[in-house]
């Protein structure tokens, strides 16, 4: 089957499927647990991403807490990429209370490392592939 000229087909493999995701707000989270928010401008075969506006989310979860931090022009690559998603205005953090990095900094002094790691989604890529 011959797909027309100027049209995009229902489904493309590999690093092509991110075509609908360009100039879209997205969420990334990377293989060292970093979660990043921004809109995504470029990409190419190896799922290599360029991020514009980016900011990096930390969370407190025992504190229902979480706070941005500005990283601007962000270029990502592919193979750090644990998950990906699109994600909208109106549901962002819902139901979390966003704070400044230093009142975070200063809540997690008090918490129970044992217990925030319990809360926290947490990814060991080379064993969660096993």
């Amino acid at each position: 089957m011959q797909v027309p000229y100027n049209t995009v087909p229902g489904f493309l493999p590999g690093a092509a499927s991110l075509i609908e995701q360009v100039d879209a707000k997205l969420l990334i989270i990377l293989r060292d647990g970093t979660h990043l928010v921004g809109t995504l401008r470029s990409y190419d075969q190896f799922s290599n991403m360029v991020m514009e506006g980016t900011v990096e989310r930390k969370f407190l979860f025992s504190r229902n807490s979480y706070c941005e931090v500005e990283r601007g022009l962000f270029v990502i690559r592919g193979d750090n990429v644990v998950m990906l998603g699109e994600i909208g205005e109106d549901e962002e953090s819902k139901g979390m209370k966003k704070v400044t990095e230093v009142e975070l900094d200063e809540m997690a002094k008090g918490v129970d490392k044992e217990e925030e790691k319990k809360l926290t989604t947490t990814w060991d890529f080379d064993l969660d592939l096993v």
